[in-house]
């Protein structure tokens, strides 16, 4: 999805995030054969992470999605970038 995305329409899309409540970024490590999720605070700091994320080599670090939090993982523990889950994939 975001991996075929101008800069300025991977700026827009983060912009587009405004969704102020928790979200969970998953994105997986091929090479290792790792999926991570990490807890963000809004929308517009799980996209901003994502575009990070995919300006690493893509066989090193691949975007997968983002999604509201669930109140789970909400009550686990808001903190930005906050690790929720690593798993094989």
């Amino acid at each position: 999805m975001i991996g075929s995305y101008s800069h300025e329409q991977l700026l827009a899309w983060v912009h587009e995030g405004s969704d102020p409540c928790p979200h969970v970024l998953i994105v997986a490590t091929p090479k290792r054969g790792m999926r991570h999720g990490f807890l963000h605070l809004s929308a517009r700091e799980a996209r901003s992470r994502a575009t990070e994320f995919q300006s690493f080599d893509s066989d090193l670090v691949k975007f997968e999605l983002i999604r509201p939090a669930t109140p789970e993982e909400i009550a686990r523990d808001p903190i930005k970038g906050k690790l929720l889950f690593e798993e094989l994939l």
